[in-house]
């Protein structure tokens, strides 16, 4: 069960991340241009470090501008699921789970 609810955590945060960047290119284009040059910019300091080939080839595929940009709206919509996750949904999982009764309830019982 917490396989599927971690799953459909991450696939909806992909989605509402997906939302938020179309979102933002369509209403607010002045904002995502300069997110995509600043994502630009952040490739560039990257490149000039000189790297060997073998690094650079990765660079080359994985640090595009919109990438980069899409990652961070990925992990603003994984920090927002989780505030609004631990308001509303853990607060009462928390206080109506039965909490250990004995040392030897707890992993570290052992530990002396």
């Amino acid at each position: 069960m917490k396989f599927i609810l971690s799953l459909s955590s991450f696939a909806l945060t992909m989605i509402l991340g997906l939302i938020a960047f179309t979102y933002t290119a369509i209403n607010f284009p002045s904002t995502m241009r300069d997110l995509l040059a600043g994502a630009q910019h952040v490739r560039d300091q990257v490149q000039q470090l000189a790297l060997p080939d073998s690094y650079m080839v990765w660079v080359d595929i994985f640090l595009q501008p919109n990438q980069i940009v899409l990652v961070g709206f990925s992990i603003a919509m994984r920090v927002v699921i989780g505030i609004v996750g631990s308001i509303f949904g853990r607060g009462r999982a928390t206080s109506s789970g039965p909490a250990p009764t004995a040392a030897g309830d707890s992993p570290f019982g052992r530990w002396g």
